[in-house]
């Protein structure tokens, strides 16, 4: 890392001297990080390349890194990295980054609506289970409300979309869950009172199962650590606590505590744990072959109840993570593909 003048600031040579013996020492790349933060970015390119190597899966690291490119307005190099991370990596802070990126950069473009609606739909299919999306969901749906129309039939659709995302948020578990369900009681009744009563007492009993659920996950979600970066395993006691609170949230999740009728809901709330849980343990083998193993079943699970192409794509998903466990376990340890399987 060079200072602005070009040298090594002193921080920064020792911090570098460090990782020469110690190369997972996580303060000594904070350091890093933090000079990082001060540097113009094509001196800071590369201590965050560095970074986001030797780290994947660390959605605070992206996150800087793309933020100082958007900063200068290196917007080309801004694509290119949310191609190699974002679908990848599921942070929660680094999808923010995302929109955020989108309504900075295409709002002067004409079909400018339609982009963000895509941007937040894409969002909401892909980070919109994680325990504090609330905001993605609360902006998604100010958006839409905030969206000028004309004539009846175009007001009709807003309002239906509107009607849409809210009644997908209020029955997914989330912190401020109650803030969402509180506004889409006022919603309905401005929208008509006649038939506001009707709407949400059709809803509300999910969102009660909801707002229940939120509660335990808040509880089983406190110590996960989840914009730790993954290191290779150690065995000590912190990490097992950690690895222990992770079982716990997917074994809840595996148990159907949500009470899902929608097998295919309920298979994606399992896999999008094991996905987050993989962004921290991602060096630990026997969380990737569980996870595939889950993918395993499912395929056969749906495969047995007619659904072929649900099952197809299981299958896949499962073949795909079994590659992905290989190629990321083998650049940092050759023997971890046999413990695989």
């Amino acid at each position: 890392m060079e200072a602005e003048d070009g040298f090594l600031t002193e921080k920064a040579r020792k911090a570098e001297r460090k990782l020469n013996w110690a190369p997972w020492d996580t303060d000594a790349w904070n350091v890093l990080f933090r000079e990082a933060q001060n540097q113009r970015i094509q001196k800071a390119r590369k201590t965050y390349e560095k970074m986001v190597d030797k780290f994947p899966t660390c959605g605070k690291f992206w996150k800087q890194y793309i933020e100082h490119e958007m900063k200068n307005g290196n917007y080309e190099n801004v694509e290119k990295l949310f191609k190699r991370c974002l679908v990848s990596v599921l942070s929660l802070d680094l999808w923010k980054v995302y929109l955020a990126y989108i309504r900075e950069t295409k709002d002067k473009h004409p079909t400018y609506r339609e982009k963000m609606r895509k941007a937040y739909d894409f969002a909401i299919e892909k980070i919109g289970l994680d325990l504090q999306s609330y905001p993605i969901w609360n902006d998604y749906i100010n958006f839409l409300r905030n969206i000028e129309v004309q004539g009846s039939f175009a007001e009709n659709q807003r309002i239906s979309h509107v009607r849409k995302i809210f009644q997908r948020g209020v029955v997914t578990p989330m912190s401020n869950i109650e803030n969402l369900w509180k506004d889409y009681n006022t919603y309905e009744q401005s929208i008509n009172p006649l038939i506001a009563k009707k709407m949400i007492d059709d809803k509300n009993k999910e969102y009660l199962n909801s707002r229940r659920a939120t509660k335990e996950l808040e509880v089983l979600q406190r110590n996960l650590m989840k914009s730790a970066p993954a290191q290779p395993a150690t065995g000590g006691l912190d990490e097992r606590k950690v690895v222990d609170s992770w079982r716990k949230l997917i074994e809840w999740e595996k148990g159907n505590n949500l009470r899902i009728e929608d097998k295919h809901l309920q298979t994606r709330r399992v896999m999008f744990a094991y996905e987050q849980c993989l962004l921290v343990l991602g060096h630990h083998p026997e969380m990737w072959y569980e996870a595939a193993q889950f993918l395993v079943r499912s395929s056969q699970e749906f495969i047995d109840a007619g659904e072929m192409h649900a099952g197809k794509r299981l299958g896949d998903e499962a073949a795909e993570l079994y590659k992905r466990a290989t190629g990321q376990l083998m650049k940092r340890n050759p023997l971890y593909p046999l413990r695989l399987c």
